[in-house]
């Protein structure tokens, strides 16, 4: 690896790499489709090898650069290991502590916790709102209050409780369905929805249990969502809770990396007592 090597090109390459295609690179990295063609001829051209074979199927890695790529996997591993590390003792109160939740806890659950948890802290807080999970690898959050059946391996953390999913309308006679789409369609709630309606039963979707939430109540239709969503949605009542759909736990947890972390140590505590 020489002198000239744009580190955050590696992302870039393993993200192709891994997807296949520059377009679900794209999608997965939250750039535009242009920007990933840059970036891996840029890699390409200042080392002067090709990474890839176009093919009609989509970009796959030279079978003689298979070890460099699993190198570049390991060099990105390391160099986020100690950009984490640095990052997470950094001195100086205006090192804000990022938590990130989906749109909904944010909406719902969070705003008074994170006000109590502020008070006790003399690092500011950023909190994070969106269903999609972000890189904890490329730093771009220090904690996240999870809803999920299991942690994936590159993060650790605390179960702090759970909830269960009801089906909500605006009137118990409401027969059509709000759908779920996005990453709330992968969810416990969007795998059993899809099971029992096609597209054909779905009125409006969305892929969020906020907005669901508020169609609901306007009469759109009924919403399956998070019962501390439907409960707190003025407008709403609660027309059945379905047995077969387990209870999701919620998570507070941190990259592996950053547990011993003071600051954030600190911090997901008082999340946890607080939730």
């Amino acid at each position: 690896m020489t002198a000239q090597t744009n580190w955050d090109d590696l992302r870039f390459v393993l993200a192709v790499a891994d997807h296949g295609s520059v377009a679900r690179a794209a999608r997965a990295l939250s750039v535009n489709h242009a920007t990933v063609l840059r970036r891996i001829a840029a890699f390409e051209t200042r080392h002067g090898l090709k990474v890839f074979e176009r093919t009609p199927n989509g970009y796959q890695i030279s079978p003689e650069r298979r070890a460099l790529v699993e190198a570049l996997r390991e060099a990105q591993t390391a160099v986020g290991q100690v950009e984490r590390l640095i990052d997470a003792e950094r001195p100086g109160v205006a090192n804000a502590i990022r938590i990130t939740s989906t749109d909904a806890f944010c909406h719902f659950v969070l705003p008074g916790i994170i006000a109590h948890v502020s008070r006790e802290l003399t690092n500011p807080i950023s909190l994070l709102s969106g269903n999609a999970h972000l890189d904890f690898a490329r730093l771009q959050a220090d904690i996240t209050v999870r809803p999920a059946v299991a942690l994936p391996d590159e993060l650790a953390g605390e179960k702090v409780g759970a909830f269960r999913f009801g089906i909500y309308a605006d009137d118990p006679a409401q027969s059509g369905w709000l759908g779920l789409e996005g990453a709330i369609a992968r969810s416990v709630a969007g795998k059993w929805q899809q099971k029992r309606f096609s597209g054909a039963d779905i009125a409006i979707a969305s892929d969020s249990f906020v907005a669901l939430a508020d169609l609901a109540a306007a009469g759109r239709g009924r919403a399956l969502l998070p019962a501390f969503v439907g409960d707190a949605t003025p407008g709403l009542v609660l027309i059945d809770t379905p047995d077969d759909i387990p209870a999701v736990p919620v998570w507070v947890a941190s990259h592996v990396d950053l547990l011993k972390s003071g600051r954030l140590k600190r911090t997901r505590t008082l999340l946890c007592n607080a939730l």
